[in-house]
């Protein structure tokens, strides 16, 4: 009995330490697994599989260009966008109930002040112009006879014939007719100028726009309806609405003369030629709404390239502003604390250095304040 329980405490104690081993070994096989090296080729198809990095690519610096701070004769100017007006607009219209005969121009043609642009029938007129000159022919013979008569009273009155009341009624229808004579006159002159209402003459130089009514229209002088209207297109007016910040420079420039104009067309052409004018009218207010005033310059159009109602490129010459500090206009940026440039030191480090900025001409910008004459930007 001793020896059978000794034999089955041994056994159980050989299965106790295989199950204490068994874990061991199978860990110590695993790390063995780990720390043994990966054959070449399973490390070829994970570096494949796996995607490369690409080499940081060193940019070199960015080109810029560098100017010096010039001093220049630079124009006190002031640019604006105006509109052409015409000089003058002539709406054509009849002054008399008639009938269009005939017309003396054709739709766009330039006019002559004086020029009969339409015709109008004017016979009925016509007709009573002669009845009045008949009128005043008759008139005038019976001057003539009252005249006679009273001649002849006169002598009759010298031999006391006739009493002097007899000469004071000569003397009264003397007096009467040449009253009725110039009545007569008056009337006629009336249907002269009557008459001339039936040729519809241009006003001024210019040209004529189109014509609605042909011949054989009836036209009213009550109508709203107008024949044509005539522009006067040579010389032109440019109409600009100068800010009122500038309205102190521009009248002490006008003050010292002529302020000339150039004007240009807006449609960006770079064969548009540029027209020089001058200021010629001002308006007395300045418009309360826009805070602008009203400014006009005339300008010379023989050959007609501008038409009213053109948006063109006005320029006025204030003053002429020698040795101003300028740079190019790209050099100048704009901060949250206002106009900067970048300045390049004497070791040619750019730093942002502030400025005060007068205006712009021509791409230059004109520097009142941070720069001095050749510093490099």
């Amino acid at each position: 009995m001793a020896l059978t329980s000794f034999a089955r405490s041994a056994h159980v104690g050989r299965s106790a330490c295989f199950g204490v081993l068994l874990p061991l070994l199978v860990v110590c096989a695993g790390l063995a697994d780990a720390a043994e090296p990966s054959p070449p080729d399973a490390a070829k198809a994970d570096t494949a599989k796996s995607p490369a990095t690409p080499p940081a690519v060193k940019r070199p610096p960015a080109p810029v260009r560098v100017v010096k701070a010039t001093v220049v004769d630079v124009p006190v100017v002031l640019d604006l966008v105006g509109t052409t007006q015409a000089i003058a607009s002539i709406p054509v219209k009849t002054r008399v109930d008639s009938q269009i005969e005939s017309l003396g121009v054709a739709e766009g043609d330039r006019v002559k002040a004086g020029q009969i642009v339409f015709r109008l029938d004017a016979r009925a007129v016509k007709a009573q112009i002669a009845q009045a000159r008949a009128v005043l022919a008759r008139d005038r013979a019976q001057l003539v006879l009252v005249q006679s008569d009273l001649e002849r009273t006169e002598q009759l009155v010298a031999t006391k014939t006739k009493s002097a009341r007899d000469l004071e009624a000569a003397k009264t229808q003397v007096e009467a007719q040449q009253a009725t004579i110039d009545a007569d006159q008056a009337a006629l002159d009336n249907l002269t100028v009557q008459a001339s209402y039936y040729e519809v003459a241009s006003p001024i130089d210019g040209r004529v726009g189109s014509l609605p009514l042909k011949p054989g229209s009836s036209v009213r002088a009550a109508d709203s309806t107008l024949l044509a209207t005539i522009n006067q297109l040579d010389p032109l007016y440019v109409a600009v609405a100068v800010p009122q910040a500038m309205v102190g420079r521009l009248r002490a420039a006008l003050a010292k003369g002529t302020v000339p104009v150039e004007v240009s067309r807006a449609d960006g052409m770079p064969s548009a030629p540029v027209v020089t004018g001058r200021i010629a009218f001002i308006e007395n207010t300045l418009d309360a709404t826009t805070g602008t005033l009203g400014v006009k310059a005339e300008i010379p159009n023989a050959d007609e390239k501008l038409l009213p109602g053109e948006f063109v490129n006005v320029r006025l010459r204030l003053a002429d502003d020698p040795g101003a500090l300028t740079v190019p206009t790209g050099a100048v940026q704009i901060g949250q604390r206002g106009a900067y440039v970048w300045a390049i030191d004497g070791e040619g480090k750019a730093l942002a250095k502030p400025v005060s900025v007068d205006r712009t001409v021509d791409g230059r910008a004109v520097v009142t304040k941070g720069l001095s004459a050749g510093d490099t930007v």
